[in-house]
């Protein structure tokens, strides 16, 4: 399935910027405004955060005390609301495997503040290899290798990886728990934040654990709601496991609004390595080109240069040098060089001969900026060549 998801496809599953409105002027004001308060309520809630994280490190049991995960749950601005007619307190000394989709990395603190008790079958997600040690604050996981002997609640998200819960649901692997014997208790998830905070993203796309943190300590407050309403199923001995996850995943998007897509985290992976493979070959290209660029136009600095590649989309040396020279801006690094001031200096009369070079009518004008281009580039080049000749003379002479 990898060779039919693309990278413009992938990206549909997430937020493609932090701040997301169709009125992007009155989404950027209210940001503005909200920005000093933001960033108090930012700075004091990690202090606080840190110091809970040290405090559960200390004390393990902490993590499982109802009236600890709510204070965490406070500090981090999660407000958890469930909608289900039946009541959590039934679920309490169950033992099933509650599998729900996957929204961000604070998922299990919502569904932990109902089910203090629950733990997190160990995942990883390649989308945030780099994990923030704040962000696993009262997460207890468990080992698949473990499942099929243990006896306890279980949350286990089978998409394995967090998106936005907008778009689509991730094809469900139960790969991780197809040995255990506990029956199955779907759980749907969502996650938002009221006006005006809903413009800030829940889930951006190339963001890691250490952003989503920084966002939910942003924020005033994160709404999740966790429904219980769907029933509990059990695999049938003879049914595969891969037609009981596409089943479970099915009736979990029945109820979101959602479709169940067929591309899994494998393939997600697939092709945003190949993305990233590809997008570091294009910067070592691009970094190449604005040094080869640099050696012809040593006045042009480094920036300039590989703005104008980014501009002029080619990686061809004679596209991008024309974008430079043609380029009419005032911050390039060439043209303050050519038109810095020198100050207490005689002034230059040019020889008549050269009267022509700055002529009055429009249509001069334009020529003689082509012959002036023309001519730094050729002086470049010559530079560029008369170096390298130089270099190669010398080692020839010197070996």
């Amino acid at each position: 399935m990898a060779s039919d998801l693309t990278y413009s496809q992938l990206v549909n599953f997430y937020d493609r910027s932090f701040i997301l409105s169709n009125n992007r002027l009155l989404s950027t004001s209210l940001f503005v405004l909200y920005l000093p308060i933001g960033l108090a309520l930012l700075i004091i809630r990690f202090v606080l955060l840190l110091l809970l994280y040290t405090v559960a490190t200390a004390v393990p049991s902490l993590n499982t005390n109802p009236k600890f995960i709510n204070l965490v749950s406070l500090v981090l601005g999660i407000f958890t609301q469930t909608d289900s007619v039946t009541s959590t307190k039934d679920f309490i000394r169950s033992e099933q495997i509650f599998v729900s989709n996957h929204i961000t990395c604070f998922d299990h603190i919502s569904i932990k503040s109902l089910l203090n008790k629950i733990y997190s079958v160990e995942s990883a997600d390649y989308l945030n290899k780099e994990s923030f040690f704040l962000a696993q604050i009262l997460k207890q996981s468990i080992s698949a290798k473990k499942i099929d002997s243990f006896s306890k609640q279980i949350l286990y998200f089978p998409e394995k990886l967090a998106t936005n819960g907008t778009f689509k649901l991730l094809k469900f692997d139960f790969g991780c728990i197809k040995d255990s014997p506990m029956d199955i208790k779907p759980i749907c998830l969502r996650c938002s934040r009221p006006f005006p905070f809903s413009t800030l993203s829940v889930n951006p796309i190339e963001s890691n654990q250490l952003i989503n943190l920084i966002l939910f300590l942003f924020s005033p407050v994160t709404i999740f709601k966790v429904d219980f309403s769907l029933e509990k199923q059990s695999r049938q001995s003879d049914e595969p496991i891969e037609r009981f996850a596409q089943k479970v995943g099915q009736s979990i998007a029945s109820k979101l609004g959602l479709n169940l897509c067929d591309f899994d985290s494998q393939d997600f992976e697939s092709v945003w390595n190949q993305h990233q493979n590809q997008a570091e070959a294009k910067n070592d290209q691009n970094g190449r080109l604005a040094l080869q660029i640099k050696q012809i136009l040593p006045d042009v600095t480094i920036e300039t240069i590989e703005q104008h590649i980014r501009l002029s989309s080619s990686l061809d040396i004679d596209t991008v040098m024309a974008s430079i020279l043609d380029s009419d801006s005032q911050e390039s690094s060439l043209l303050r060089s050519e038109s810095t001031p020198v100050v207490n200096q005689p002034r230059l009369v040019l020889p008549s001969s050269k009267s022509n070079i700055f002529p009055t009518r429009k249509e001069r004008k334009n020529i003689s900026f082509e012959e002036r281009k023309f001519e730094l580039v050729n002086e470049a080049r010559k530079r560029y060549l008369s170096r390298d000749y130089n270099q190669t003379d010398f080692k020839h002479n010197f070996f």
